[in-house]
């Protein structure tokens, strides 16, 4: 069996699976015939693999999508109260970094929803790049509103940067933003120019300003 990239295997649990039909019922008397089976994954979607047995099949799936073999019948349930908190062991995922930008990105059921809508094989390199995807729609498409931004950076500064810019944002980064002359306001045109703009983007742009701002003095 040929190996499969890494970001095409399947690493998520497998609730149940059942076997169905044969692949090619004119092999029905041999002893390796393959069938059809139906599985759902710990996202509840429904998948159809093949293999000679439970534990071919299985394998199979693991490998990733590959249609028409291996493919999703039923996308994933909509689940309207679930968090990144129940999300993250559904996906099998135990890097701590990738899980706490996960918390921070998918703060609501339905961005929780869109992440499990829009992922396929589940492994650490597709999380890691739908996550990304999806924090750049929300930043371009769904940003914090900047009323709601002001009222939180008058209280709790680095939570308003860590929601504004969809980052894990602690309080070395808040000093290096306020060293840098970071304020409100700056970050609020830095963010007009250009929405997908980082935090460490946004620091090192107002050092820029700061210092042509002297230079002009």
């Amino acid at each position: 069996m040929s190996k499969r990239r890494s970001s095409k295997l399947n690493t998520q649990a497998i609730l149940d699976i059942t076997k169905k039909g044969l692949v090619w019922p004119e092999l029905e008397e041999s002893k390796d015939a393959i069938h059809y089976y139906h599985l759902t994954d710990a996202l509840g979607r429904k998948w159809q693999t093949i293999g000679c047995h439970v534990t071919d099949a299985i394998k199979v799936f693991k490998m990733g999508e590959f249609p028409p073999w291996t493919s999703i019948l039923e996308a994933a349930p909509y689940l309207p109260n679930i968090t990144a908190k129940e999300l993250v062991p559904m996906l099998n995922c135990e890097d701590k970094a990738l899980i706490n930008d996960m918390h921070i990105i998918l703060n609501t059921s339905v961005r929780c929803n869109q992440f499990m809508n829009k992922i396929i094989n589940v492994n650490y390199y597709s999380i890691f790049q739908v996550l990304y995807e999806l924090k750049n729609e929300y930043l371009l498409n769904d940003p914090i509103p900047v009323s709601t931004f002001k009222h939180l950076y008058s209280i709790n500064p680095i939570e308003a940067l860590s929601r504004f810019y969809l980052e894990n944002v602690d309080t070395l980064d808040y000093w290096e933003w306020k060293q840098a002359g970071g304020s409100i306001e700056l970050a609020i045109n830095f963010r007009s120019a250009n929405p997908t703009l980082t935090l460490i983007e946004a620091i090192e742009k107002a050092e820029r300003v700061r210092g042509i701002t002297k230079a002009l003095k």
